[in-house]
């Protein structure tokens, strides 16, 4: 509901690069969480960077050809389910 426009506005690749980032700081930073509440607010923000990984699945979507894409697609999708 954020990234998905904010990479329509900024591009695709900045979007892209602050959610892996977002999800790397804060993967780690719940290593290091010194309790239950504090380790649920950085999963939170890890959450919120995964709302931004779904931008690299719509440029693949774009440079399929049409005749597959659906398909394939549906195959990758079922490979992260």
């Amino acid at each position: 509901l954020v990234l998905g426009p904010a990479a329509d506005s900024a591009g695709r690749r900045p979007i892209f690069l602050a959610s892996t980032s977002v999800i790397s700081f804060f993967g780690l930073a719940c290593a290091v969480a010194p309790n239950y509440w504090v380790f649920i607010f950085f999963l939170f923000w890890v959450g919120f960077g995964i709302g931004g990984l779904v931008v690299p699945f719509d440029l693949l979507a774009e440079f399929l050809p049409s005749k597959g894409r659906g398909k394939f697609l549906l195959s990758i999708e079922y490979f992260w389910t």
